[in-house]
């Protein structure tokens, strides 16, 4: 499958692609209701992520959504923004969601839940783009 890439600058359009991402995902595919949840968490927490932090709700700014399927087995996702990016390496030091550091109590639990959620997660050198790798733990069809 080749990627496709949806341009974002509104949150109110987040749910619309998140909805086309599950469509395509789904479509000759079984995926438990449990993946699709997840993978409805992951993306709306890293799509709002780029739109509100890394954008800072600029409208006149484009947040950059491109995923595909590898082998119809996982699932690739890269969500880049506009921004000028952030230190990744503190959220690596986050290893739950334990607010004993308070610098992470009112920012990063999403991307604590994205990394538990996923198989890999990786950011681009300036921290404006994050990809990841989901397991779409495909059930096999019943026979009747």
């Amino acid at each position: 499958m080749r990627a496709i890439t949806y341009i974002i600058n509104d949150p109110v359009n987040v749910s619309d692609i998140v909805t086309l991402i599950l469509d395509y995902i789904t479509l000759g595919n079984s995926v438990s209701e449990d993946t699709l949840f997840e993978i409805k968490v992951i993306l709306n927490e890293l799509i709002v992520n780029a739109l509100q932090h890394g954008n800072k709700s600029n409208h006149n700014k484009h947040t950059y959504v491109t995923f595909k399927l590898i082998d119809d087995d996982y699932l690739y996702v890269s969500v880049m923004d506009e921004g000028s990016g952030f230190n990744y390496s503190k959220f690596s030091l986050v290893k739950d969601l334990d607010c004993t550091n308070s610098l992470y109590c009112d920012h990063g639990r999403g991307l604590v839940i994205v990394r538990q959620l996923c198989d890999k997660i990786k950011f681009n050198k300036c921290g404006n783009k994050v990809s990841i790798i989901k397991n779409l733990h495909l059930q096999q069809p019943k026979n009747i």
